[in-house]
C-alpha cells in the first residue's frame, strides 16, 4: 500500500515540476548530395528530462512540392526529407515530454530557413516524367529562350542508398534534377516522385458491343498488354450520340464491362481509356482512348455520281475515246502504206525475174 501510494506522489510531483521545457539546439541542415535529400539534425536542450519522461522531439517541415506543413515526431536527433533545392527549406522543431511524465510541448520552437542558391540564369523549366506502362520513364522539360542554342542539360537521378540503375523502385522516392554541363551558369530544376504515381497504360484493346432483349447495351473490352495488372486499372468510357455530336457522357468503372440504356433510334458511338486506381497509386495518367465503336454500325453508302461531277466524268471518257480513235487511226495508215509498199516490191521483183528468164531461154524456131 505504501509503495503504491509513493508512486502516486512521485507521478503528481513529475506532473508539477515538468511544466515547462526548452527547445532543441544547434539546428542544422546537411545536403547529402543525393539531389534535394536534405539531413535536419539538432541537440537536445541542456535541461533534457531523464528518468521516467519520454523525451519526444516535433519536426516541422514545409513541403514546397505540395505547398503544406509536415509533422514528424521522433525519439532521434535526426531526420531526412526530400525538398526543393530552389526553394526554400524551413524547418522547426519542439521538445515534447511524455511518458510517466504530464505531456509537455515547449512553447518555443528551433526555427532554421536556408534560402537556395539563386547563382545563374532560370533556363529549365516545366520538368514532368510520365511512366509508360510500366516499362520506361520518359523525362521531358522546356528550355528558356535566354539559354544560348550551344547550351547542353544533363539529367541527374537518386532513389534511396542502394540504386542499381536497372529498374526504378515503386513506392520509394526517385529525387531528379536537370542542369545545364555546358555554357552558362544555369540554375537546376528538380523535383522528387514515386514512379507509380506517374504511370500512363496503353490504349485498351478492342471494344465488343452486345444488345439485349431489354434494349440494355452490354460494352466489354479487351485490357492493355503490358505489365500493368488488371486489377489495378480503372476505366472511363465515353458515349457520344450523333444527335448531339460533340456532347458527350462520361462513365468510371472498376471493371472492364458496362451495362447502358441506351435508345434504340439513335447511334451511339463509345470508346473507353484506363488510368491507375487508388488502390495501386496515389495519382497517374489517363491512357490514349481506343478506337471508337457504334451502335447500331454506321453503313457505308456509295453516293451516285452528282450532276455537278457527271459532266467532268464524260469529257473524260470522251477525250479517252478520241484518243484510243486517233491512234488506231494512225496504225491504219501505217498499216496500209507499208502494205503498198510491199505490194509494188513484189510486181518489181516479179517483172525482173520475167525478163532475166527470157533472156537465158533460147528460142527455137522450126522450119
Amino acid at each position: 500500500m505504501n509503495t503504491c501510494l509513493k508512486q502516486v506522489l512521485l507521478i503528481i510531483s513529475l506532473k508539477f515540476v515538468h511544466t515547462t521545457v526548452d527547445p532543441p539546439e544547434n539546428l542544422t541542415i546537411a545536403d547529402m548530395g543525393h539531389l534535394g535529400e536534405l539531413e535536419i539534425r539538432w541537440r537536445p536542450s541542456v535541461g533534457k528530462e531523464q528518468g521516467q519522461c519520454l523525451v519526444l522531439y516535433e519536426l516541422h517541415y514545409y513541403d514546397s512540392y505540395t505547398s503544406s506543413w509536415t509533422t514528424i515526431r521522433t525519439t532521434l536527433t535526426s531526420f531526412r526529407a526530400q525538398f526543393d533545392l530552389t526553394k526554400e527549406v524551413k524547418v522547426r522543431v519542439y521538445t515534447l515530454i511524455s511518458g510517466a511524465c504530464a505531456e509537455v510541448k515547449s512553447k518555443n520552437y528551433t526555427e532554421l530557413v536556408q534560402k537556395p542558391d539563386m547563382t545563374g540564369m532560370d533556363g529549365i523549366q516545366n520538368l514532368t516524367c510520365v511512366f509508360y506502362d510500366m516499362e520506361h520513364l520518359v523525362c521531358s522539360w522546356k528550355r528558356s529562350s535566354k539559354m544560348p542554342s550551344k547550351t547542353q542539360e544533363a539529367l541527374y537521378y537518386w532513389s534511396g542508398c542502394n540504386f542499381s540503375g536497372i529498374d526504378l523502385p515503386t513506392f520509394s522516392d526517385v529525387n531528379l534534377c536537370v542542369n545545364a554541363s555546358s555554357g552558362p551558369i544555369i540554375r537546376p530544376v528538380c523535383t522528387t516522385l514515386q514512379i507509380q504515381n506517374t504511370v500512363k497504360p496503353k490504349a485498351p484493346g478492342e471494344l465488343h458491343v452486345e444488345a439485349g432483349a431489354d434494349r440494355q447495351l452490354s460494352v466489354q473490352w479487351d485490357s492493355p498488354p503490358g505489365r500493368i495488372p488488371q486489377d489495378c486499372l480503372q476505366w472511363q468510357v465515353q458515349v457520344e450520340t450523333e444527335v448531339e455530336e460533340g456532347k458527350h457522357t462520361l462513365i468510371t468503372s472498376t471493371e472492364n464491362v458496362v451495362s447502358l440504356a441506351l435508345p434504340a433510334n439513335e447511334t451511339h458511338c463509345l470508346r473507353v481509356r484506363s488510368m491507375m486506381n487508388k488502390y495501386c497509386a496515389d495519382g497517374g495518367v489517363w491512357s490514349d482512348w481506343s478506337p471508337s465503336v457504334c451502335y447500331p454500325e454506321k453503313l457505308k453508302m456509295v453516293s451516285a455520281p452528282s450532276r455537278d461531277t457527271f459532266p467532268e466524268n464524260k469529257y473524260t471518257a470522251v477525250t479517252i475515246i478520241s484518243g484510243v480513235v486517233l491512234v488506231l487511226c494512225v496504225c491504219a495508215c501505217i498499216g496500209l502504206k507499208l502494205s503498198r509498199h510491199e505490194k509494188k516490191r513484189e510486181v518489181s521483183h516479179s517483172t525482173q525475174s520475167a525478163q532475166s528468164s527470157a533472156e537465158i531461154i533460147p528460142v527455137f524456131q522450126y522450119v
